[in-house]
């Protein structure tokens, strides 16, 4: 089985794209899950047969039976060390005492959930900025969408790059990594109505429009975004002066934090187990809103086409899927810096064989990878091959991301140098939409070979090896 990474920007097709921009609370969760995923397939490879010249998984013995030195950040954890990185979040549910939790609470969470999606159908209009974070080992991802509802159906949805606009009875959609094309579909109904019949697994983490949308009997399940399956209010109580009511649903719960005065929602707390996660890690996404109703709103809902021509379906707008560069192709030429700022061009190593490796340090395969190419720079110093190893790491993500990097790269002690294309713009003019990818680029500045993804079970080192070998005509 070969392990890939996709890239964090310019998945297609367009559902894909979709699911990177406006299903925000999904990717959210994917991000978060990043390091469980990590830890995860360290555990499934960790006593894979490693390729020949290559230095086991961490954690494996030689076959002299000498231990290999381990790296906590890249080690195999077993479930009780994941447990112990991972603390279980708390269930909303332990916030509510028996009193709260009682019949007579329970009819009163009941009835504020029905003046809830009442007050939202009656708004006459409506802004709201629905934020929301989750805190993982070393980081805390977050993330927003910005939600104004018009008269009836109207509404406008943003989030990041992308924009979902229903006015005047029709619905658009369009996405700033598409500049040429754009979504144009009549209303069907209602607004959600028309997402599930025409944008099929768009989902939005807010209850917006399924309160606005919904019927009167079925408010609760508004509240089923993100995947979720809540489906019976569980507990009331009145706290700090908001009414917080509180939604079961199996291994998840969901309490609602509301103004009493406005029946609006002002915060939400999931409790979650993250999809793929071992059992019994999960952990807490909080939600802030700031709702406000109008009786018109200050800029009024519009859809600007911006030049782009309209078509009426999501395989229409998508882009055309990247491929890989062919070999035997010109490779692109590219100038990048190094960890220590020093600029590197692929023209100025022609007459040489170069070896290019994409890689992130978040992706779990890469990360499994690299020693097979460090092993083969070894073998080029060793054997003095006119050779260039070079690393190219692509797509990081987070904040500083360079001292990431360079904290990585240090700690690992590999022996060729890494260049930095952080905006994949490199990557890209090779044609790879995941990583991790490696290419040998002959003397003549033609490519020899492509490698993508990573197979535990084969000997990359030797591999690439053999194919310098034959680049160079020798047979070593």
């Amino acid at each position: 089985m070969v392990l890939s990474c996709g890239a964090p920007v310019q998945i297609p097709p367009l559902h894909r794209t979709i699911g990177k921009d406006m299903n925000t609370f999904q990717r959210l969760v994917a991000a978060s899950t990043l390091l469980i995923g990590s830890s995860a397939f360290a555990m499934q490879t960790a006593h894979s047969p490693a390729p020949n010249n290559v230095a086991p998984p961490a954690g494996d013995q030689t076959a002299a039976g000498t231990p290999v030195p381990v790296d906590p950040e890249n080690a195999p954890m077993d479930e009780a060390q994941m447990a112990a990185m991972f603390p279980k979040s708390p269930m909303n549910a332990e916030s509510f005492d028996a009193a709260a939790t009682s019949p007579e609470a329970i009819a009163k969470g009941t009835a504020l959930i029905n003046q809830i999606a009442a007050a939202y159908r009656a708004a006459p209009t409506l802004t709201d900025t629905v934020s929301w974070s989750v805190k993982v080992p070393g980081s805390e991802q977050k993330d927003s969408i910005a939600v104004t509802m018009g008269k009836g159906q109207d509404m406008q949805i943003k989030a990041g790059s992308s924009q979902l606009t229903c006015v005047n009875g029709k619905v658009y959609y369009a996405d700033d990594g598409v500049t040429d094309k754009f979504i144009e579909v009549p209303l069907d109904g209602t607004l959600l109505n028309t997402l599930d019949t025409k944008f099929p697994g768009l989902d939005f983490p807010c209850p917006h429009l399924a309160l606005r949308a919904g019927a009167p009997d079925k408010a609760l399940e508004a509240f089923n975004f993100g995947g979720g399956s809540f489906d019976k209010v569980a507990g009331y109580q009145e706290k700090d002066g908001s009414a917080q009511v509180l939604i079961a649903g199996g291994d998840s719960d969901l309490m609602l934090t509301v103004n009493p005065q406005t029946k609006l929602v002002t915060a939400m707390s999931l409790v979650m187990s993250p999809p793929g996660a071992p059992a019994g890690i999960r952990f807490t996404v909080n939600f802030t809103m700031d709702p406000k109703t109008l009786d018109t709103l200050a800029t009024p809902i519009v859809f600007d086409p911006a030049g782009r021509k309209a078509v009426a379906s999501q395989e229409e707008m998508a882009p055309t899927r990247p491929e890989a560069i062919a070999v035997g192709a010109e490779a692109p030429g590219f100038t990048l810096q190094d960890l220590s700022g020093k600029t590197v061009t692929l023209a100025d190593l022609r007459g040489k064989v170069v070896v290019v490796d994409f890689w992130a340090t978040w992706c779990g395969p890469c990360r499994k990878g690299l020693p097979a190419i460090n092993a083969l720079a070894k073998w080029v110093e060793e054997t003095k091959q006119p050779v260039v190893v070079l690393g190219v790491n692509v797509w990081e993500r987070g904040e500083n991301t360079v001292e990431k990097s360079k904290e990585f790269w240090t700690k690992q002690g590999f022996v060729f140098p890494t260049l930095l294309d952080h905006e994949g713009n490199v990557v890209k003019k090779y044609g790879f939409d995941g990583i991790p990818a490696t290419v040998i680029i002959g003397t003549d500045g033609k490519v020899v070979t492509v490698h993508q993804g990573f197979d535990p079970k084969s000997d990359l080192t030797g591999d690439l090896k053999a194919e310098i070998l034959k680049a160079l005509g020798t047979k070593g």
